[in-house]
C-alpha cells in the first residue's frame, strides 16, 4: 500500500513536468527518478498499525505507525506525511480512550507524542520550502493546534501534567489463549470405576439377600423346634423358659429376613444399574470389555445356618 502510494505521487509530478516542458519548447530529455522502495519492515509495521486501529487498539496502532514512520526516507515527503497523519490520529484515539495513571504513565502522553511528531515535520517542511507552505504543512499546522488545545484542556483538569515528565502507557501485549487441558485420566477410567462400584454394590445386595434367606431358614428351624417341644411336652406352660427362648430366636430370625430382603433388594438393584451404565460407557469409549476378565465377581452363599456372599475384586 505504501509503495503504490509513493509511486503514484511520483508519476503525477513527472506528468506535470512533461506538460510544462512541452509548452515551454524543446528541452534536454530528463529522466524521472522513481522513489526508493519501502522496506518490508516499514510495510509490515504500517499494516499492523492499520489492523490494530481497525480493532480499536489505538495505543498499539500508534506504536506500529511510529515504527513505520521512522523507517520511511525523508525524500518521500508525501508518503511520510500520510503516515504521520495516521500516527497522529492513533495517538488522539488512544488519548480519547483514556486509561489509568500509573506513575508517570498517562494517556495525555499520547498528545505530547503527537505534538512532537507534528513539530518535527513542520520544522522540516519550513526548511525545505523556505517560507512557502505545502498542503501537508498546512494540515500538520492545523492538527498541531488541535492537539495542543486538547492538552491544555487535560491540563486544566490536572495541573501537574508536563510533557517533559509524562510517559506513554505501556501497551499490554495480547495473550494467546492457553491450550485446552489434557483429558483427565479419571475420565478414561470412568467406565471401570462404574463397573467396580456396581459390582461392589451388587455384591452387598447379594449378601443381604443371603442374609434374608438365612433368616428365613433359621426362622423355619426355630418354628420347627418349638412345635417339636410342644408335642413332646404338652403340659408345658406358655411362659416356660425354653418356649420364651425359641420365641426370641424367632423374632430375631424374622427381623434378619426382613432387613436382608429390603436393603438387599435396593443394593442389588443399584448395583445392577451401575453395572449396566459402566458396560455401556465402556462400549461407547471403543474399548471392548469381553477379552478382559471381570474386575469384580460376586456369588451368593446360603446354608441351613445362615447366608452371605463371596466377593472377588481384581485390581
Amino acid at each position: 500500500m505504501l509503495t503504490s502510494l509513493a509511486t503514484s505521487c511520483s508519476r503525477a509530478r513527472w506528468s506535470g513536468w512533461v506538460v510544462a516542458a512541452a509548452l515551454a519548447g524543446p528541452t534536454r530529455p530528463a529522466t524521472a527518478a522513481e522513489p526508493a522502495p519501502i522496506s518490508e519492515a516499514a510495510q509490515s509495521a504500517y499494516d499492523r498499525g492499520l489492523a490494530e486501529r481497525d480493532a480499536g487498539q489505538f495505543p498499539a496502532a500508534a506504536r506500529e505507525f511510529a515504527a513505520a514512520y521512522s523507517q520511511i526516507p525523508v525524500s518521500q515527503r508525501e508518503l511520510r506525511a500520510a503516515v504521520l497523519f495516521d500516527l497522529v490520529d492513533a495517538h488522539r484515539g488512544a488519548y480519547t480512550a483514556g486509561g489509568e495513571r500509573r506513575g508517570n504513565e498517562h494517556p495525555a502522553a499520547h498528545l505530547c507524542a503527537a505534538d512532537r511528531a507534528l513539530a518535527d515535520f513542520i520544522e522540516t517542511e519550513q526548511e525545505r520550502k523556505r517560507g512557502r507552505k505545502s498542503p501537508d504543512m498546512v494540515k500538520a499546522t492545523g492538527l498541531r493546534e488541535e492537539v495542543r488545545k486538547d492538552f491544555l484542556t487535560a491540563k486544566a483538569r490536572e495541573a501537574d501534567l508536563d510533557c517533559a515528565a509524562l510517559e506513554l502507557p505501556r501497551v499490554v501485549e495480547k495473550e494467546e489463549p492457553p491450550p485446552p487441558p489434557p483429558e483427565a485420566p479419571s475420565k478414561a477410567r470412568a467406565p471401570n470405576k462404574l463397573l467396580i462400584a456396581g459390582g461392589v454394590t451388587a455384591g452387598v445386595g447379594l449378601a443381604l439377600v443371603g442374609l434374608m434367606i438365612g433368616g428365613m431358614v433359621r426362622g423355619q428351624r426355630t418354628e420347627a423346634d418349638g412345635v417339636a417341644l410342644v408335642q413332646a411336652m404338652p403340659e408345658l406352660p406358655t411362659d416356660d423358659r425354653q418356649l420364651a427362648e425359641l420365641e426370641r430366636r424367632g423374632r430375631g430370625d424374622n427381623a434378619m429376613a426382613v432387613v436382608g430382603g429390603v436393603f438387599g433388594s435396593l443394593a442389588l438393584g443399584a448395583g445392577i444399574a451401575l453395572l449396566v451404565v459402566g458396560v455401556r460407557a465402556k462400549q461407547a469409549s471403543g474399548r471392548s470389555s469381553a477379552p478382559e476378565p471381570a474386575a469384580v465377581a460376586v456369588w451368593p452363599l446360603a446354608s441351613p445356618t445362615g447366608g452371605g456372599a463371596a466377593l472377588r475384586w481384581r485390581f
